[in-house]
């Protein structure tokens, strides 16, 4: 978990971090958050901090900050830090979606500053994806628009978390790749990721798959190569439907895609429809790490911009 306190600017004025640890206990991760905003805000007179804006990974309710199944947050279903955090701080405290949030970030300050329809997808624990349509945020019915993570993309292929078989969050997320090495090893190939992982396999993890597909790994190529498959397939989906002006992609995956970052666009052209060759809007991240923080600093801004409006 990151906080931080920003300007309108988007600059991060301060920030810090504290493990989530989500299979500690929903009380303790809110426990710490709040020490953390506590910490960020110090110094800084209450009445001016704007306001407080939770991102977080999903599927969550934007209105009740209620956690729907999420994935990669283990026992944290139906539960909301928005109420505590709300009167401990006493202060309003808004929910988004960290992928929605990332693509107001985008949009404002990141390699489509001034976008009007811009989808941004982080490749990463999991895969999420948020989208700007005609300059606003597009949440769904529910709030839980922008799921890319379960596009279909190898129909049979390897689940993700909530059992959604072949799905691009399934093969391409980090611990997709883990889980494919894993099997792997399980089913006995010969590969040089277990001698990295210090003979423990469920200690494998993405960066080293893609360490050893680099050095020639039979295993980790296989891998590899199907990952970009499914990244190319889900992002020619992802423009043919929405055909956004950027196409923005970021988080831990997506660095480790670089060396093969020609093949991928070469391949997504291939796969999406004719009118993009040529010009696949494909653009990584500039603002790295921080761009969940920064959506939500801006969203922070225009609610308080529309309150006092």
């Amino acid at each position: 978990m990151r906080a931080a306190l920003a300007d309108r600017t988007g600059s991060l004025v301060a920030s810090g971090s504290v493990a989530t640890e989500p299979e500690r206990g929903f009380e303790l991760a809110e426990d710490r958050l709040r020490a953390l905003f506590e910490e960020m805000a110090s110094g800084v007179p209450r009445d001016e901090v704007g306001g407080v804006v939770i991102s977080s990974a999903g599927p969550i309710d934007p209105g009740t900050g209620i956690y729907v199944y999420p994935p990669n947050l283990p026992g944290w279903h139906g539960k909301t830090m928005q109420p505590g955090l709300a009167e401990s701080l006493d202060m309003r405290v808004t929910i988004g979606h960290d992928a929605t949030l990332g693509a107001l970030a985008e949009s404002r300050y990141g390699a489509g500053k001034g976008a009007h329809h811009l989808v941004y997808v982080t490749l990463s624990t999991g895969v999420g994806g948020g989208i700007i349509a005609n300059g606003q945020m597009v949440t769904g019915a529910n709030g839980h628009a922008g799921e890319m993570g379960h596009l279909l993309v190898r129909p049979g292929g390897q689940s993700c978390n909530v059992g959604c078989d072949g799905c691009l969050e399934g093969i391409a997320s980090g611990g997709g790749i883990a889980r494919a090495a894993q099997a792997g090893i399980e089913a006995g190939r010969d590969t040089s990721i277990i001698g990295m992982s210090g003979g423990d396999a469920a200690a494998v993890n993405a960066a080293m798959v893609f360490e050893a597909a680099a050095a020639g790994d039979a295993l980790a190529v296989e891998i590899v190569d199907i990952v970009i498959d499914a990244v190319a397939s889900g992002f020619a989906d992802i423009l043919n439907t929405l055909d956004p002006e950027y196409l923005v992609v970021g988080g831990g995956v997506t660095g480790s895609l670089q060396p093969y970052w020609s093949d991928l666009h070469a391949l997504i052209e291939e796969k999406a429809l004719p009118h993009f060759k040529g010009r696949v809007p494909l653009h990584v991240s500039p603002l790295g790490d921080d761009v969940s923080l920064v959506g939500a600093a801006a969203y922070a801004f225009d609610l308080a911009d529309s309150k006092s409006g």
